[in-house]
């Protein structure tokens, strides 16, 4: 909708009031966006995700997350990571922020190759890295050729 249509110019010359009950019901609808800094956003963080033979290893961009503000779980093949991340508190009064915060939670499922009880989970400088094993019956593995010996009476005729 572009400043000059009929809609546009409606929602302008709205009253401060009508405005006020108008946000507290979005509010209500959505959740509280009343400040222009203080939104929460409820988003999966960034994951990447690799093979190779013996593991897949997770990662997750969880930056300023405290490693008591996060949760791994696993239950009938799904891993779940889900944590809370905190704003920064500052003195002063807020003007501009593009922080996402609050809670989040992220599920990814496994293949029933993977071994769940063997997940190590890892936080380092903002990323969290699981890895799990593959169960040693579903890694693949190369087999050896042998070759057979012939004895002497085995040869072939010429």
């Amino acid at each position: 909708m572009l400043p000059g249509t009929p809609a546009f110019s409606r929602i302008w010359n709205l009253s401060p009031a009508t405005l006020d009950e108008l946000r507290r019901e979005f509010d209500n609808a959505v959740g509280s966006v009343s400040g222009a800094v203080s939104r929460t956003c409820s988003t999966h963080p960034p994951v990447s995700v690799w093979e190779n033979d013996d593991r897949l290893v997770v990662e997750l961009d969880v930056p300023g997350v405290q490693q008591s503000d996060l949760e791994v779980s696993v239950e009938d093949g799904v891993l779940t990571v889900a944590g809370n991340r905190q704003p920064s508190h500052h003195d002063g009064e807020p003007k501009h922020s593009d922080g996402r915060f609050g809670e989040f939670s992220r599920s990814i499922k496994l293949h029933e190759s993977l071994d769940t009880t063997s997940i190590q989970a890892e936080l380092d400088n903002g990323v969290l890295t699981l890895s799990i094993a593959r169960r040693a019956e579903a890694q693949s593995r190369t087999i050896p050729v042998a070759i057979r010996k012939q004895s002497a009476d085995e040869l072939p005729d010429a």
